[in-house]
């Protein structure tokens, strides 16, 4: 039988539906983060594995945020090459 426009929907799960692995997924995860020490757990592995804490942000934090200046400008970043946090060197 040929897919003809319009025609109902047969089957499968219905629209909104939640996967059920991922969901049982997290709660592990979340069931485990807890039983590590939760946030004071994140907090040692920052001090003693830097890379592995990053690695994790970056797997909750999203990947790109859309960000807007003043009355929804540009965003304006400067940046201090020189070394000195005023952006000035200490022979100025």
């Amino acid at each position: 039988m040929r897919f003809e426009k319009g025609h109902a929907k047969l089957g499968g799960r219905k629209k909104g539906t939640p996967n059920k692995n991922p969901n049982k997924v997290r709660e592990a995860i979340l069931q485990a983060f807890d039983e590590v020490g939760g946030a004071d757990w994140l907090r040692q592995l920052a001090g003693e594995d830097p890379k592995t804490f990053s690695m994790l942000i970056g797997k909750v934090v999203p990947a790109e945020t859309h960000l807007t200046g003043d009355e929804g400008g540009p965003v304006v970043v400067f940046r201090d090459y020189t070394g000195g946090a005023s952006g000035r060197s200490d022979e100025d």
